[in-house]
C-alpha cells in the first residue's frame, strides 16, 4: 500500500531521538495506526515492537505483568497502540520510565503511544505520565500533503524571512498553467471535503458522505455517550450543531445555553468535550496585556469542512465563514510542525479594525486577512496596514489570503497570496 508521507514524520523522528516516550494525540482517523506502523518503521534503522490493545488476548496478557512485559521486550522502539483501552498500563509505563531515568533499566526503550480515544488516552497521560512525555498531535491531511507540494510551504518561508524573496512572487507567472490548475483544483477539493484520509479514498460523492456521517455517529455514540459519559445525547449533538453554525464567530457561553435551555456549566463541559477530542477550537483575541487574552471572548471554529457538512445536514453555513475556518485549520496543523510553535490569535480594536488571524511569535507578529474571493482590491488591506503601523517593530509584512492565481503586493510589504499557493506550494 503506498501511504502519503505525513508532514509530521520529521517532526516525530527529532522527537523519537530526544525523548524516551512520545505520545500521539488526534481526532479519530487521522491516522495515527497507519503512521505508526506504516510510515515510521520505513523511517528508522532499528526494530521495533508493535503492540495493539484492540487484540483481548494482549489486554489479558498485560493486565497481568505488564512491568514484566514491557522490561523483557527487547527492541529499542515499542509502540503501543489504543492504549486507552488498558488503563492500568499507564501505571507500568510510569514505573518502566522512571527506572529508565534513573539508569536501572538493562535497555533502554523509546515508547510511541497512541489511541482512538483521546478524552481516555489524554486523561491518563496527564493523570499519571505527565512531565515524562512528549505530547504530538496529528490532523487530518493538510492541502500540502494532498497536493505533495513542496515540503516548506510558502508561510514557513515568509515567517522565517519576515519577507517575500523575489524568486517567491514570481512562482505563479513561472510555474507551468496545468501546474498551477491541477493544484488549485485539489485545493478546492479539499475546502468542500476536509482532509480526513479515508475521505480521500474514495471517488464518489456519495460514498464520502456516508463515511462521514458514520465518522459523526461514533464520535457521538463513542466518544462522547461511553467515554464523555454524556447523558443527554440529543442535546450534546444540537449542541454541536448550533455551535458548527456559528464557526467563525465569536462564542458567547451565556448565549448558547440560553439556545439550549441548558445550564451555562453544561455548555462549558460540552466545549471542553469537543476541544479536547479535536473537533472544534477556540480562537483567542490578541492584546499586548495577556491578561485580557483570557477575559475577551474568542472565536469558534470547527476546523473539517466535510464533517461541517454532515453536521449541518440542511444548514448552510456562509462561504466567507466556511472559507475562513478552512484557512484556519490549515494554519493549526501548519504552526505544530514549527521548530518554536507560534500562538494563533484574531485581532480587534475597540474602534471595530478586525484581522482574522495573527501569528505571534516571540519576535515576529505577522497580520493575515481572509478574502473568500478571486479578485483583491487595495482596500482589503487597510486593516492590516493600520496594525503594520501600530505593530511596525514586530509586524515587518502583512498577507492577504484568497483564491486567485498571482502574488500581488497591494500595498507596501502586504502581499495577496493565493491559498493554494501560500498553504500548499507548487
Amino acid at each position: 500500500m503506498e501511504f502519503i508521507k505525513r508532514n509530521i514524520t520529521d517532526v516525530f523522528l527529532s522527537k523519537i531521538k530526544q525523548e524516551r516516550t512520545v505520545v500521539l494525540t488526534g481526532a479519530r482517523q487521522t491516522g495515527k495506526t497507519t503512521l505508526c506502523e506504516g510510515i515510521l518503521p520505513q523511517c528508522i534503522n532499528q526494530p521495533y515492537t508493535y503492540i495493539s490493545f484492540d487484540d483481548p488476548d494482549e489486554r489479558l496478557r498485560f493486565q497481568n505483568s505488564a512491568i514484566a512485559i514491557l522490561e523483557s521486550l527487547d527492541t529499542p522502539l515499542v509502540i503501543l497502540d489504543e492504549v486507552q483501552k488498558i488503563p492500568a498500563l499507564f501505571d507500568s509505563l510510569k514505573y518502566v520510565i522512571d527506572r529508565q531515568k534513573r539508569n536501572l533499566a538493562s535497555q533502554k526503550k523509546v515508547f510511541i503511544l497512541t489511541g482512538s480515544s483521546q478524552l481516555l488516552l489524554l486523561k491518563d497521560v496527564k493523570e499519571t505520565l505527565a512531565g515524562r512525555v512528549a505530547l504530538l498531535s496529528l490532523f487530518p491531511f493538510s492541502l500540502s500533503e494532498v497536493s505533495e507540494s513542496s515540503p516548506i510551504p510558502l508561510l514557513t518561508r515568509i515567517w522565517k524571512q519576515g519577507k517575500l524573496e523575489k524568486e517567491e512572487v514570481e512562482v505563479s507567472n513561472i510555474s507551468p498553467p496545468e501546474k498551477i490548475r491541477s493544484v488549485m483544483a485539489i485545493t478546492r477539493e479539499h475546502q468542500v471535503w476536509g482532509g480526513y484520509p479515508p475521505v480521500w479514498q474514495m471517488k464518489d460523492a456519495s460514498d464520502k458522505i456516508n463515511w462521514l456521517k458514520d465518522y459523526r455517529k461514533t464520535y457521538l455514540e463513542r466518544d462522547i455517550s461511553d467515554v464523555g459519559q454524556v447523558a443527554n445525547i440529543d442535546t450534546f449533538a444540537l449542541a454541536q450543531k448550533l455551535l458548527c453554525a456559528r464557526t467563525g464567530q465569536l462564542f458567547s457561553i451565556s448565549e448558547v445555553a440560553r439556545d439550549l435551555s441548558v445550564a451555562v456549566n453544561t455548555v462549558k463541559r460540552y466545549i471542553n468535550l469537543l476541544v479536547m477530542s479535536f473537533q472544534c477550537y477556540l480562537v483567542p483575541p490578541y492584546y499586548e496585556n495577556i491578561g485580557k487574552r483570557f477575559v475577551k471572548s474568542p472565536k469558534i471554529y470547527f476546523p473539517d469542512p466535510g464533517l461541517n457538512r454532515v453536521i449541518l445536514g440542511e444548514m448552510a453555513i456562509n462561504s466567507g465563514a466556511s472559507y475562513e475556518t478552512w484557512v484556519l485549520s490549515e494554519l493549526l496543523k501548519w504552526k505544530h510542525l514549527q521548530l518554536v510553535e507560534p500562538d494563533v490569535y484574531f485581532y480587534r480594536t475597540a474602534g471595530g479594525k478586525e484581522i482574522d488571524f495573527l501569528i505571534a511569535g516571540e519576535e515576529m507578529l505577522l497580520p493575515i486577512e481572509v478574502k473568500y474571493s478571486s479578485q483583491i482590491a487595495n482596500v482589503d488591506a487597510r486593516n492590516v496596514e493600520s496594525f503594520m503601523i501600530d505593530y511596525r517593530k514586530h509586524a515587518p509584512v502583512g498577507l492577504i489570503v484568497y483564491s486567485g492565481r498571482e502574488v500581488v503586493e497591494i500595498r507596501k510589504n502586504i502581499w495577496a497570496v493565493p491559498d493554494w499557493l501560500l498553504l500548499g506550494g507548487i
